[in-house]
């Protein structure tokens, strides 16, 4: 008998082997006890993806900034890398949550000033303050008015 888990999703049940989860030691702010997440993506999602706890009913919409965002440039304190195992480049995935308001989806929004980092080789990741957080926003917009992709950045006060 395998130890994988099964995550039940919107469109299939997967069979989610270990090595495909990531470990949030500290969990996620507002979200402490939860510690075990997996990835999943949809080819009708694309460029979304959901990070899905496994032993809660949690999921968190996700998306590469730099799909939305080219020159976004993350300043990650050294520290908090090292809680993830001080991956090289080639093995850190940086992701935005993305927030989606409910009936409203052309008001959806990603927060650059505190993306998800993750250690693809290790399995762990965690969420994080940049250092340059006051130079991006939280509530950055996805889409311009007309339904695009958005393309100038928001910058933030520094506030929330």
């Amino acid at each position: 008998m395998s130890d994988s888990r099964v995550a039940h999703t919107n469109t299939k049940v997967l069979d989610l082997n270990p090595e495909h989860m990531f470990t949030f030691a500290d969990g996620i702010p507002g979200f402490e006890k939860v510690k075990k997440f997996v990835i999943l993506r949809h080819e009708q999602e694309v460029p979304f993806g959901r990070l899905t706890a496994v032993d809660f009913d949690l999921c968190f919409i996700v998306i590469d900034p730099w799909v939305v965002y080219p020159e976004y440039a993350p300043d990650i304190d050294d520290e908090e890398l090292k809680k993830i195992d001080s991956p090289s480049r080639e093995e850190l995935l940086i992701l935005a949550i993305v927030n989606i308001p409910e009936g409203k989806p052309q008001d959806s929004t990603m927060n650059l000033a505190a993306p998800v980092i993750l250690n693809v080789k290790k399995g762990m990741g965690r969420q994080v303050i940049i250092n340059n957080f006051k130079d991006y926003s939280a509530r950055y917009a996805l889409w311009k008015q007309e339904g695009e992709p958005a393309a100038a950045p928001e910058r933030s006060s520094g506030q929330g």
